[in-house]
């Protein structure tokens, strides 16, 4: 259990921290070419990728009774239920998002956080672990990690004074308070 959570959560939580200090220490300025550059339209539009665009419109997480049923019958509440809303997760949608997108979550019927992904990182067999920056409504930037297997996510996030654990099985899940 301690090597899955090292796994799970150490492990990507370093390697953000230390790509964020390698940013944060300089190591990527660029030197200013003394050269001009010509870029004509015809140049940018045959050079120019379509990005692709996430729908802020429709949260990845739904409240849901169901979701709170389904985990009840399967045995995996969380230990602690206060501060805790049941869920239902877009999996496929988070299956997809790529750095630079960003999605809601929802973590009670009052609050959503948008949570924009700084970085992905893809093991062999399909895991994802998501690094991102969550807007905390004050315009301060906390840090993000999720996990995601085939039919699993689980995460965590700081907005300000507060801090949210979130995890489904298959679609259901929740999100609480920490």
């Amino acid at each position: 259990m301690n090597r899955t959570l090292a796994l799970i959560f150490i492990i990507p939580l370093s390697v953000f921290a230390l790509n964020e200090w390698h940013i944060q220490s300089g190591a990527f300025k660029l030197q200013p070419n003394a050269e001009e550059l010509f870029v004509s339209n015809d140049t940018l539009d045959k050079h120019t990728i379509p990005q692709p665009v996430v729908n802020l419109t429709a949260p990845l997480n739904q409240l849901s009774n169901r979701a709170h049923d389904y985990l009840y019958k399967q045995g995996r509440l969380p230990k602690r239920l206060n501060n805790t809303t049941f869920s239902k997760f877009d999996l496929g949608t988070l299956k997809t998002l790529q750095s630079g997108d960003n999605f809601i979550l929802i973590v009670d019927e009052y609050q959503s956080y948008t949570v924009e992904i700084t970085n992905i990182i893809e093991a062999s067999n399909g895991n994802r672990s998501v690094f991102g920056k969550v807007n905390d409504h004050t315009n301060a930037f906390h840090q993000a990690v999720m996990t995601l297997t085939d039919n699993t996510l689980q995460g965590q996030f700081n907005a300000g004074d507060k801090s949210y654990k979130f995890e489904s099985f298959g679609e259901f899940g929740w999100v609480s308070k920490i």
